[in-house]
């Protein structure tokens, strides 16, 4: 009973915002990579100030504020991946995927976390953490802006990610 309702009041809040991305009208092959920069340089934020801020309301709020932006781009960024992907490569592709991501937050807690590693206390680990997501959201901002400059610059060079035309997109 109590991890039910442990997770009740986060799925409240992380719901809307999953189901809100579906009905934006946003070019995520323009701007979606921009968007995960910001979201992530957002998530940051959120983890530097729980490093350094010693109330724990605003560490509460600020572990609300991080879980909402990471479900958030996790959203935005399986749907980019799916949006190029046919119905037969996506168990293959997010199973590699999620392979991918378990091999990594592995490595990092065990060089992180693990005594036999750097056994960090809470401190400098939350300061590690917020350190990736920053490089993550500078290297999807750069990336984002190029895609941008890029698009504005040669108009006819620019990518659609437009699913084929076929049954299996169709809603």
């Amino acid at each position: 009973m109590k991890s039910r309702a442990r997770f009740g009041p986060r799925a409240l809040s992380l719901t809307p915002m999953a189901y809100g991305i579906g009905f934006t009208e946003v070019r995520w092959d323009q701007w979606g990579e921009l968007a995960l920069g910001g979201f992530s340089g957002l998530g940051a934020a959120a983890l530097f100030l729980m490093t350094f801020i010693r109330n724990i309301w605003v560490c509460y709020a600020g572990y609300i504020v991080f879980k909402c932006l990471y479900m958030l781009l996790i959203t935005i960024a399986m749907f980019q991946i799916a949006a190029d992907l046919t119905m037969e490569r996506y168990a293959l592709v997010f199973g590699a995927n999620n392979f991918g991501a378990l091999a990594l937050q592995t490595i990092i807690t065990s060089v992180v976390v693990d005594s036999r590693g750097l056994g960090l206390g809470i401190i400098p680990q939350f300061t590690i953490y917020a350190s990736y997501f920053s490089l993550i959201a500078v290297l999807f901002s750069l990336r984002g802006l190029f895609t941008i400059w890029r698009s504005d610059t040669e108009p006819t060079a620019a990518v659609r990610n437009d699913p084929p035309d076929c049954d299996e997109h169709t809603f």
